[in-house]
C-alpha cells in the first residue's frame, strides 16, 4: 500500500515528539476561551457532525450555546454561526442530532428549551425556527430515528423518556412518554428498535414500531464489569452492540445482540493508562469503536474479532492531572464521509482529526508505508495479539543492513543512513513462531 509521504511524515512527527497519540493526526483545534467560574474549568460538552449541500460541518456545545463550524478542504476550518442557548452559565451538557436539514438541540440544565435550527442557508448562516420550553424544558439526550421520523428525548423531568413525531420537522408532537424506568440516560435507535442505556438498570431493547405501545424485545441487567450503563452504538449488521459504563475503572463491553432473547457480553476492553479511567461515549462503524474516554482522550479499537478487541489509535486531548476525574474528551462523532473525526474536550474545545488505519487491519495482513520511502518507513502487521519480534532490513544482495525489535502493530524505522535502492525486510518471532517478508524501495 502506498500513501503520500506528507501524510507519513505528519504521522511520524506526531508519534516521535509526543507519547500522547498514535495513528492520529490533528487537523484543527478550536478553543473559544469561554469563562465560567462556576464550572470548575469545564467549558464545552457534546459534539456532532452533519453534511449539508455536500459540505461537512461540526457542532460543539459550550456553556453559552451552540457553535457550528465548516469543515472544508478548500475553505478551511471556520466558525459559521453561533446559536445562544436559552440557558447559559452553569451548563455541563447540551446534546444534538440532525435530521432532514434541521439540527435539534437540548440542554440538561434548566430553565432551557428545545431548539430546532434550520440548516438550509449554510454556509452563510443558520436560522432558529423553534425555541420553546412548551414541550421540553431540560433533557439529557436527543436521538432521531430517521426511518420513522421519531425523536427520542431522554431524561426529561418526571419521566425516563419521551418520543415525539417530527413528520413536521418544526412542529414535534408527543406520541409516548416512558415511565417504566426511573432513569434512561441515553438511547440508540434504528428502524424502531431502541437500545436504552438505563444506568444501573442495564440495557433494555424495545420495539417502537407502534410508538403508542412499545414492546420489550430483550434486556441485559447483569454483566461483567457492570457499572452505570451510559451509552452505546449498534453495528451496521445489527448483531453487535458496544456499550460504555460511565464508572471509574469499568471498561467497555462488546455485546452479542444477534438474538435479543439471549444477549451476551463477548468481551470487555478499554484503556489501561491508569486505574481511574472512565469511558464516556462510543460510536461503532466498520468494526471500529471510536470512544471519547474522558482523561484518556480519543481511543480507537478494532473489534473485528469481538472476543479480542485491539487498540490501534489514540489522541490524548487532556494533558492535565488525572487527580481530577471526568475531565477531557466528552463527545465523539465519527460518521463524516471524509473520515474526519470530531472530539469535544470539556476543557479545551473542538478537535478535528484524521487517522490512518492500515489496509487489511481486519485480517492477518502486513506491509510497509510509504513505499517508495525516503527518510523513514513504517512496518505494520494486523495480528490481533501482541508479541515480540525482530525486523531485519536486507540489501538486494541479501546482506543485513539494519535490525530492529518491536512488539506493537506499528514500528517506525529510520532509513536515513541507507543508500537508495531496493531492500527486503523480514520479520522473525519465536513465541509465537512467525515469519513475514516483503520489499520496499528507498529513494534519494
Amino acid at each position: 500500500m502506498k500513501i503520500p509521504l506528507s501524510i507519513a511524515l505528519t504521522l511520524l512527527n506526531t508519534l516521535i515528539f509526543s507519547q500522547s497519540s498514535m495513528n492520529v493526526s490533528l487537523l484543527h483545534h478550536w478553543d473559544g476561551e469561554w469563562v465560567d467560574t462556576n464550572n470548575a474549568g469545564i467549558k464545552y460538552n457534546e459534539v456532532w457532525g452533519f453534511v449539508q449541500d455536500n459540505e461537512e460541518y461540526a457542532v460543539i456545545g459550550s456553556v453559552n450555546g451552540t457553535h457550528i463550524f465548516l469543515l472544508s478542504d478548500t475553505d478551511g476550518f471556520v466558525e459559521i454561526d453561533f446559536v445562544p442557548g436559552a440557558y447559559q452559565g452553569h451548563v455541563v451538557h447540551r446534546d444534538y442530532h440532525d435530521n432532514d436539514g434541521y439540527l435539534y438541540a437540548v440542554c440538561d440544565q434548566a430553565p432551557s428549551t428545545l431548539q430546532i435550527i434550520d440548516l438550509q442557508y449554510l454556509p452563510d448562516s443558520v436560522h432558529v425556527v423553534y425555541d420553546s420550553d412548551a414541550l421540553i424544558n431540560t433533557a439529557h439526550n436527543v436521538f432521531i430515528d430517521s426511518s420513522s421520523s421519531l425523536m427520542y428525548i431522554c431524561n426529561p423531568p418526571g419521566t425516563g423518556m419521551e418520543v415525539y413525531s417530527i413528520v413536521n420537522p418544526i412542529s414535534p408532537v408527543l406520541v409516548w412518554d416512558h415511565n417504566m424506568f426511573d432513569y434512561i440516560h441515553d438511547v440508540y435507535v434504528r428502524n424502531d428498535s431502541a437500545y436504552l442505556a438505563s444506568g444501573l438498570d442495564g440495557l433494555w431493547i424495545y420495539d417502537f414500531s407502534n410508538p403508542s405501545a412499545p414492546v420489550n424485545l430483550g434486556s441485559l441487567t447483569s454483566y461483567p464489569e457492570q457499572g452505570f450503563n451510559h451509552s452505546g452504538w449498534l453495528s451496521e449488521d445489527g448483531k453487535t452492540y458496544v456499550m460504555a459504563d460511565e464508572t471509574t475503572g469499568k471498561k467497555l463491553k462488546v455485546v452479542d445482540v444477534s438474538d435479543l432473547s439471549d444477549i451476551n457480553v463477548l468481551s470487555v476492553f478499554g484503556s489501561d493508562s491508569y486505574p481511574e479511567t472512565i469511558p464516556h461515549n462510543v460510536m461503532l462503524f466498520n468494526n471500529i469503536a471510536y470512544v471519547s474516554y474522558y482523561n484518556d482522550g480519543l481511543q480507537m479499537y478494532d473489534i473485528s474479532n469481538p472476543a479480542n478487541p485491539t487498540r490501534f489509535g489514540w489522541y490524548d486531548t487532556y494533558l492535565g492531572s488525572n487527580d481530577l476525574a471526568f475531565q477531557g474528551a466528552w463527545g465523539i462523532y465519527a460518521n463524516l464521509p471524509s473520515g474526519k473525526l470530531l472530539i469535544s474536550d470539556r476543557n479545551t474545545g473542538l478537535y478535528v482529526f484524521k487517522y490512518f488505519k492500515p489496509e487489511g487491519h481486519d485480517e492477518i495482513n502486513y506491509g510497509v508505508y510509504p513505499n517508495p520511502a525516503k527518510d523513514f518507513i513504517w512496518f505494520y502487521h494486523s495480528y490481533q495479539d501482541q508479541f515480540n519480534y525482530r525486523l531485519r532490513i536486507l540489501s538486494a544482495e541479501g546482506k543485513i543492513v539494519k535490525e530492529v525489535t518491536g512488539m506493537h502493530d506499528h514500528l517506525n524505522i529510520d532509513l536515513r543512513n541507507l543508500a537508495a535502492g531496493l531492500y527486503l525486510y523480514e520479520l522473525y518471532s519465536e513465541e509465537p513462531e512467525r515469519k513475514l517478508s516483503g520489499k520496499f524501495v528507498k529513494e534519494e
